[in-house]
Formats: C-alpha cells, sequence, structure tokens
C-alpha cells in the first residue's frame, strides 16, 4: 500500500443510527409489496398449473431460514452493504461484489417495474374497470390512452423523480413512505373483506356471465380443454411458493443492508426479518383465501390460465384480471374499484420507493471500499443521505421503467429477478456455512447469539446450508418454465448480465489500484468502522 494512504477510503461511515427497530419492520414489510400477491395470483397459476395459492404460503417456511442467516450476519457485522459485506469479508471481495451487484440492481429494476405496474394495474385497470362495470365507451377510452407506453413512461418517470426528492429528505422521509405504504395494503385487505361481507353467494358468478356474456361455469371447462389439470397438484404448489409466493418476500431483509443506521441492530433486524414475514404471510393469506373464496378456487386459476395463455374465450384482451377488474365484477360498486386502485397505488409506490433505498446503500459502500469511484461514497452534507449513489440507482431504475413500458419482453414475469436473487443467495449459504471456520476471529468476537451451536456446529453454519440448498432448488424451479417456453430466453441474459458486469468491475478496480500502489484486497481483511 502506499505510503500514507489509510485501509479505507473514510474513517467513519458517515450515517447516524437514526432508523428505529419498529420503522425498519414496516421498511422491511413494504419492500416486497404487501400487495403484489395480487399480481402473481396472475402470473403463477399460469405458469405452474394446478398450484393452490393458498397452501403456497406455507412454502415461505423456506425464508424464515434465510432471515434467520441475515440476522445473525447483520449482528456479526452490523454495517451498510449487508450481503456484499458478508460475502467480501468472508469469500472473497469478487464474489461480495457479484452478489450485491445481481440483488442490488435486481432490487432496483423493480423500482422501475413496479412504478409501471402502479400505472397498469392501478391507475389503466381502475378506468378499464369502470368500462368493464357501466358498459361505457368513454371509460374504456380513457385506460386505452394511459395504457400507452409513452404516457406509461412520462406518469412512471414522475413518480420515480418524486422518489428521488424523498431519497433527499433522508432516511426518516423514506420510513414515512413505508408506512404510507402500510396504510395502503390496509385499506386494500379491508376493501377485500367489506366486499366479500357484502356480497350474497352466487354474486361474482352472476355478475361474471352478465357483464362479459361468458357463462361462469365454462371458464373451467375451456381451461381444461385447453390442458389446464382438473385438480390442485401438490409439486405445482410448492414451485409456484417457491418461486412467486417467495419473490414477494425478496427485500424483507434489506434492513440488514441499513445497518449502519439502524439502532439496537440485533433488536431491529430480529423484528424485522421474522415480524415482516409474518405480516406478509397474514396479508396473502387475505388476499389468496378471500379471492379464491369470492371467485372460486379452482375457477381463479382457470381465469388465469386462459390469460396467460392468450386464449381467445378470455373475456378482457389486452386487460388482465386483475383484482381491480374481479372486485368490480364482483361488487359493480365504483367505490370498491377505487378503493382497490387506490390501495394497490399506495403499497406499490411505496414498495417502488423502498426497493432502490437499501441498494443505494450497496452502492455506496461499493463506493467505501473503492470497488467504484469513490465519490459514490460521498453523504450529502444537508440530508445525510448518499445522494450520488441514490442517483446512480433511480437512473438504473428509469431503464428498467422504460424497457417494461416499451421491451415488456425484457421483464416478462420478471424471472430473471428471481433466478438472479437466489444465484446471490447461494454464495450468501456459503459464506454462513464456512464463516465461523473461515473468519474465525471475527466470528469468536461476534455477541454471544452469532456463536450458538446445535449439534455442536454453528447455527449459522446449519443456516448456510439451509440457504444453499433453498437457493438452488428455487433456481432449478424457475428453469422448469423456462425450458418449456413459458418465460423467454431474456431471464437467462439478463441473469447473465448482472453476474459478469460486477466481476469486470472488480478487476477494473482492483487493477487501477495496483498502478498506484494500492492492493485493494486489503481492507476486506476487516469490517468498516461504524
Amino acid at each position: 500500500m502506499a505510503k500514507g494512504l489509510d485501509l479505507f477510503q473514510q474513517s467513519a461511515i458517515g450515517f447516524t443510527r437514526q432508523i428505529s427497530p419498529w420503522d425498519t419492520m414496516v421498511y422491511s414489510t413494504v419492500n416486497p409489496g404487501l400487495m403484489y400477491a395480487l399480481v402473481y395470483l396472475m402470473w403463477a397459476p399460469f405458469l405452474y398449473p394446478g398450484a393452490h395459492m393458498g397452501w403456497a404460503i406455507i412454502t415461505v417456511a423456506q425464508m424464515f431460514v434465510i432471515a434467520g442467516l441475515y440476522w445473525l450476519m447483520s449482528c456479526a457485522m452490523p454495517r451498510q452493504g449487508g450481503e456484499y459485506i458478508y460475502i467480501s469479508r468472508i469469500l472473497h471481495p469478487a464474489l461480495g461484489l457479484m452478489s450485491s451487484f445481481m440483488i442490488s440492481f435486481t432490487a432496483i429494476s423493480w423500482t422501475g417495474v413496479c412504478s409501471d405496474w402502479a400505472i397498469k394495474y392501478a391507475l389503466v385497470e381502475f378506468f378499464a374497470s369502470l368500462g368493464i362495470v357501466s358498459g361505457s365507451q368513454y371509460w374504456f377510452g380513457i385506460a386505452e390512452m394511459l395504457n400507452q407506453p409513452g404516457i406509461r413512461a412520462i406518469i412512471g418517470t414522475v413518480m420515480i423523480f418524486i422518489i428521488w426528492m424523498v431519497y433527499y429528505r433522508g432516511s426518516k422521509a423514506m420510513m414515512k413512505m413505508s408506512w404510507m405504504a402500510l396504510i395502503g395494503t390496509i385499506v386494500g385487505a379491508l376493501t377485500f373483506i367489506v366486499a366479500n361481507m357484502i356480497a350474497d353467494p352466487g354474486q361474482f358468478a352472476a355478475n361474471f356471465t352478465q357483464l362479459t356474456g361468458m357463462n361462469y361455469d365454462d371458464v373451467v371447462k375451456t381451461a381444461v380443454a385447453a390442458g389446464h389439470p382438473v385438480k390442485f397438484l401438490f409439486g405445482a404448489t410448492v414451485m409456484a411458493g417457491s418461486t412467486y409466493i417467495i419473490l414477494n418476500t425478496l427485500g424483507a431483509t434489506f434492513g440488514a443492508n441499513l445497518a449502519g443506521e439502524v439502532r439496537n441492530v440485533q433488536k431491529s433486524q430480529l423484528l424485522a426479518m421474522f415480524g415482516s414475514l409474518a405480516i406478509l404471510m397474514s396479508a396473502w393469506a387475505i388476499f389468496y383465501g378471500f379471492s379464491y373464496k369470492s371467485f372460486g378456487a379452482m375457477w381463479t386459476n382457470c381465469l388465469m390460465f386462459l390469460s396467460g395463455t392468450g386464449n381467445a374465450a378470455y373475456p378482457w384482451g389486452a386487460y388482465e384480471p386483475f383484482a381491480t377488474i374481479l372486485i368490480g365484477v364482483l361488487t359493480k360498486s365504483p367505490v370498491f374499484i377505487f378503493l382497490i386502485a387506490l390501495a394497490f397505488f399506495m403499497a406499490t409506490f411505496g414498495s417502488a420507493a423502498g426497493m432502490s433505498f437499501g441498494p443505494a446503500r450497496n452502492i455506496y459502500a461499493w463506493g467505501f471500499d473503492r470497488l467504484v469511484p469513490e465519490k459514490v461514497a460521498k453523504i450529502d452534507p444537508k440530508s445525510g443521505a448518499p445522494m450520488v449513489a441514490s442517483t446512480i440507482a433511480l437512473v438504473v431504475a428509469e431503464m428498467f421503467l422504460l424497457m417494461d413500458c416499451f421491451a415488456p419482453q425484457w421483464t416478462a414475469y420478471i424471472g430473471y429477478t428471481i433466478f438472479t436473487w437466489f444465484l446471490a443467495w447461494i454464495l450468501l449459504g456459503i459464506s454462513g456455512i464456512v464463516f465461523p471456520y473461515r473468519r474465525k476471529i471475527l466470528f469468536d468476537s461476534a455477541p454471544p447469539i452469532v456463536r450458538k451451536r446445535f449439534a455442536g456446529v454453528p447455527v449459522v453454519t446449519w443456516l448456510g446450508i439451509l440457504t444453499t440448498i433453498i437457493s438452488v432448488s428455487i433456481c432449478v424451479y424457475l428453469l422448469i418454465p423456462f425450458f418449456q417456453g413459458q418465460i423467454p430466453n431474456t431471464m437467462i441474459i439478463m441473469s447473465a448480465v448482472l453476474l459478469v458486469l460486477p466481476l469486470i468491475i472488480y478487476y477494473l478496480s482492483k487493477s487501477s489500484y495496483a498502478k498506484k500502489g494500492i492492493d485493494i484486497d486489503i481492507q476486506f481483511q476487516e469490517i468498516p468502522a461504524d
């Protein structure tokens, strides 16, 4: 190392611990999007015919294993950057950057894609639902106008700019936005409950037949004739749950990426990791349970199958069978249509903001370790936020928004996000396995909870083993519909880009600093200063 240069490019992280345990839990809860369950209700039964989405919730038990690993790791290394810090210090900095890059830019892509979802499923389908219920072409005209890619791109860009302004106001502003998203979800859940309480048995079937001209019972008959199974299947349920329901938990671990800003890390991360999963599962039970109750369990799956396969019998053309339409058919009430659309918009906007907030801290951590330009780790003196890193994140989010609007084949069923994320978590699992042995001094100096053992083996190692097995399995589950041709090859291309690009960045940075006489790998022998 050149004379006069410090191990780290800054002497301190520069963040203050201003996020409370409850704020951390709410942020971790709304981050994955509590109401995305209604989106995956359209996709999972199509990609995994025979899946029972209610029972598939049980597969989230796998996520408690991964959450436990994150909790122990964040207690051992409570710094900004989450898995980047763990993997870079335990395995290798190139692997740490690779895994963090894949997770970070996958999540950042959701800020763009989910901003478009807020427009499509809340705004566009709000007007389409009014048209379906009233029969008025006026509402369909508005829906078609708003559904144009250029219009969605403009509205989505405004949303992303508002998110940037929230980031500039600092972490507390983001936490307030998370609470707003939670309120939106509560409104959505209450809308589902009340709509079901006031609806008469058989009302949805009668309304569907009247409003579409297609007999309610013909939906199942048509889907079965097209190849949909006549019963729910255990294997399909496990695979649907292990991909699309577990997808609805990704981001719940982002409290670990904010560990440098969180008060009482051990308590906060425990509450965030496990509390968020419990709340998510409760919300899904409401949305999936009432959907199946009101519309019919097998019938709902068959409708989604007709939509996903582009069957000519599907009654609503280009409009997907989202809850806005289905609640409209159930109640024929503009009020209920408005409430479910508003709730989804609030929940989605808060989630979209949260999905880049944690990864911006990862980008900051890369700058702190000199893997990307050092100015990326600059803290804005007015807001106390890493605005360079945040701006980079939202510029990338804008790119994905435009992709979802104009080239949706690249974001189809967001399959690349599941595949890429769990590839990264394979490395996290391996880090957990070897942590007590490869970084023995750091492990021995960790809090007592981290050093717990079961059957003579550290608990963190057991959690690492299970995390690795779960992550490999989920990657395999997603490859099944891919090889069946239901997911385009863009899934693999996108994942490959996100895997290779960080390795190029790492070795370019290492080479650049080596010419200055700096071996950047030395800094990875320690965790950054608090």
